[in-house]
């Protein structure tokens, strides 16, 4: 993991560790919502998310202003799916015969 991605985590409080990478194949499960945030990750996903949200890497700038921004994206992202998420009305189960 990137230093200041791990120092942004830290300025707010957020905790990634332990860390490791892991194929998406081995950790999603059905009824999981992935959210993709990096055009080439996304573009290359044989099954591609309905969520992909286009965050410019902060890496490319490597300055602690890109991650904050990028940080503040997310969040401020998150915080609004969260929104629409918990404000729908469940959806009706289907019949069964």
């Amino acid at each position: 993991m990137h230093p200041r991605a791990l120092a942004t985590a830290r300025r707010h409080r957020l905790r990634l560790d332990p860390h490791a990478t892991a194929h998406l194949g081995d950790t999603v499960r059905a009824g999981d919502l992935v959210v993709a945030v990096c055009d080439s990750a996304y573009e290359q996903l044989p099954a591609r998310p309905p969520l992909h949200w286009s965050v410019p890497d902060p890496v490319r700038a490597g300055t602690d202003d890109a991650f904050e921004r990028a940080y503040s994206d997310l969040a401020g992202r998150v915080d609004r799916l969260v929104t629409a998420l918990t404000s729908q009305p469940p959806a009706a189960p289907k019949d069964t015969p």
